[in-house]
């Protein structure tokens, strides 16, 4: 039915249903699910897959196959360390023999392949993922690590546990990582820095899942207002030795064992158009 201003109609329409498809044998599905999955895969790259597969000694030797292939987490394969972590503080952490180690054995700096990027294209996995680090990594435990959230604009300072960081709203999203040395190998064959020789692949891309900071200063009862020259400081739990000297305050002269830090803008890190996170899970 249907009417304008002043009448009423009544419509009549013939639908023809579409002949119902042929019934297809479990064969041909499955063919047809995996020419769909061949395709993805060509044009997005294969699914990434977090579990690293260590060589276990110095002729490239990996640890059994069912081992790696019956792996959830890379835990499972903390008795197969990379020959390279033998003897340093960071033998704990299972890693990716195919990783480009750019400073010796330690500490861990690290980039792809080139031909990672280009097999995986859109999403690196964790275990081949770049890394920049200053010292050995802490061994944390997720029940006895907190965070700790205070500072002079804090009315509210608190300290939260990982399981309780779960239980705020999550936001998970993938983002690019690139170190600002990538790519410095032909810098420095031009003119020498002071930074040592990253390749083109330091750079990465990854799903993220954790909180938005702005969630965790807002409970800890930093303002919106008057925010301007203010910085949000992030410090880590390691203790990595001071090669820069006394630092900026001379009445807090930096002690041997120094935090590493960063910053960014209070304004930025409470605007919710910027998706800064406090991650747990990669």
């Amino acid at each position: 039915w249907h009417s304008d201003r002043n009448t009423i109609y009544e419509t009549k329409e013939i639908i023809r249903m579409p002949p119902r498809p042929q019934q297809t044998n479990n064969i041909s599905s499955m063919t047809d699910i995996n020419n769909d999955k061949a395709a993805c895969e060509k044009l997005y790259g294969p699914y990434p897959r977090a579990i690293p597969i260590p060589l276990i000694d110095k002729t490239g030797k990996t640890p059994p196959i069912e081992k790696i292939e019956g792996a959830k987490t890379m835990f499972d394969l903390v008795k197969f360390p990379d020959h390279r972590d033998v003897g340093t503080p960071d033998e704990w952490i299972p890693r990716d023999g195919r990783l480009v180690r750019l400073t010796g054995r330690h500490p861990f700096n690290v980039e792809p392949p080139l031909h990672i990027h280009k097999e995986y294209k859109f999403i690196t996995p964790s275990s081949l993922h770049y890394v920049r680090n200053h010292g050995a990594c802490p061994n944390l435990s997720w029940k006895e690590h907190k965070i700790s959230v205070g500072g002079p604009c804090a009315t509210n300072p608190f300290e939260i546990g990982m399981d309780e960081l779960t239980l705020m709203e999550p936001r998970e999203l993938p983002v690019t990582l690139v170190c600002a040395g990538n790519r410095r190998k032909e810098q420095n064959m031009i003119r020498q820095t002071i930074g040592f020789n990253w390749g083109p692949s330091g750079v990465s891309t990854n799903v993220w899942k954790g909180v938005l900071l702005r969630d965790l200063l807002i409970k800890a009862g930093v303002s919106e207002k008057g925010m301007t020259g203010k910085h949000v400081e992030f410090l880590g739990v390691e203790d990595l030795p001071n090669k820069v000297g006394p630092g900026p305050f001379k009445e807090e002269p930096w002690g041997k064992l120094v935090k590493y830090g960063t910053s960014v803008p209070l304004a930025r890190a409470m605007n919710p158009a910027y998706d800064i996170v406090i991650a747990y899970k990669q």
